[in-house]
């Protein structure tokens, strides 16, 4: 391990000095080099307590070069993470189900082509439910006939054990078959039939179908026009004429006779129609505002000239904000900031995957003070709000060193717990 250089010759194991006062006499050494400290030490100094030594590292880093603040950086947010992660294990221990693990189907969604199944998974109960960000141990089987799934993950401080286990309509080919990473909490699995068909459903077995096993809309609208070609197969294996509404379902029985029903069909292209515009609507506000911290990434940039369209009353159905106060130069707590920002640009990736209509986005208060005043008055930099149909902003009060999962379930409805 390194340690700290004291004068000429001598060298100190910081850890071994035994007292915050005495580490902190010999960081204010003027032979002391910040590049020195390893990650082993900042995690003792958290561990122990010790936030003055730390603090006292953050600062030797800032007077450094801009790859010691970055390292300093580094080894502290790690140190954070280890200290957290032990502390929560001491909050799950109060509950006396910790430890066992609950069965989850995770929610799916299907499509097809003439040639193959596409299926993708939300390591969720619910679709529109914030779910397990990470599995491990996964297990993925493929036959002719079958996919059974497992995988472990954990949410809201409980195991969850995910497994689906699904009988398909005609065979597959395990051999063309695969399975590939989707989104944060997601996977996605393309299955490759036996013989090219329209399947009337995707199970075997008719009203069998899962509750939360729903249609993969966007896939469906994709392959709509190859479907039309091929009528779907009936369920003795024998070919008919068999038309599926645009709003069709999955899970049609066999000898059923369905005729396109038009009024929905026009409903369905004008809803769509909307929901496009109301994008283009949007992206086209949100263009007006300066560009600032979060200038290339998928948080949204906002300011008051497109606020009250965008946010207080939005044209996207379904709209849900999560929305940081920040600035990107002069006040408030910079420290906070630097760390938050990495977060929530995660978080501007999953969170719409995690709540329908969700978004999330970021005010810069040095250009916009008098929409920041309105929304957090003289609060301290920085701020989360959600914003959830057209309400009134709600303000997280957990702090800015929460997880990506908390601050989701809170975007999402769900209650302010650290």
């Amino acid at each position: 391990m390194l340690g700290l250089a004291l004068g000429v010759t001598a060298v100190a194991d910081l850890i071994g000095l035994g007292s915050e006062e005495a580490v902190l006499k010999a960081l204010a050494d003027p032979a002391f080099k910040v590049a020195s400290v390893e990650s082993v030490e900042f995690e003792q100094f958290v561990r122990r307590g010790w936030h003055e030594a730390v603090l006292s590292l953050i600062a030797a880093g800032h007077r450094s070069s801009e790859a010691d603040a970055q390292q300093v950086a580094k080894y502290v947010r790690l140190a954070v993470q280890t200290q957290r992660n032990r502390l929560d294990n001491l909050t799950r221990a109060l509950d006396r189900n910790y430890g066992k693990t609950v069965d989850v189907v995770p929610a799916s969604q299907w499509a097809q082509n003439t040639t193959h199944v596409f299926l993708t998974m939300k390591f969720a109960q619910r679709w529109n439910a914030p779910g397990a960000l990470e599995v491990v141990n996964e297990t993925v089987d493929i036959s002719g006939c079958c996919f059974n799934f497992t995988a472990y993950g954990e949410h809201s401080f409980i195991k969850r054990r995910y497994q689906m286990s699904l009988e398909f309509f005609r065979s597959i080919l395990p051999v063309a078959s695969f399975r590939s990473a989707a989104s944060v909490g997601r996977m996605s699995v393309t299955l490759a039939k036996a013989t090219p068909a329209n399947w009337p459903r995707l199970l075997a077995v008719a009203g069998s179908t899962p509750k939360n096993l729903g249609i993969w809309r966007d896939m469906k609208e994709k392959w709509k026009n190859e479907l039309e070609r091929m009528p779907p197969l009936l369920g003795t294996g024998k070919q008919a004429a068999v038309w599926v509404a645009a709003l069709g379902e999955d899970d049609l029985e066999p000898q059923t006779v369905r005729k396109p029903d038009k009024r929905k069909q026009s409903i369905h292209v004008e809803r769509r129609e909307n929901d496009n515009d109301a994008l283009d609507r949007e992206v086209k506000l949100m263009s007006e505002c300066s560009k600032a911290s979060y200038s290339g990434s998928p948080v949204a940039e906002l300011c008051s000239t497109c606020w009250k369209q965008v946010v207080d009353q939005p044209r996207v159905r379904g709209r849900q904000w999560l929305v940081e106060l920040y600035s990107s130069q002069g006040t408030g707590d910079a420290q906070a900031m630097r760390g938050l920002m990495p977060v929530w640009k995660r978080l501007a990736n999953i969170f719409p995957s995690m709540v329908p209509g969700g978004r999330v986005g970021a005010v810069d208060c040095r250009t916009e003070g008098d929409l920041c005043k309105r929304l957090a008055g003289s609060s301290k930099l920085p701020q989360i709000f959600r914003i959830r149909n057209s309400g009134k902003p709600e303000v997280w009060r957990g702090g800015t060193s929460a997880s990506i999962e908390q601050l989701a379930n809170f975007g999402s409805g769900g209650r302010q717990e650290l």
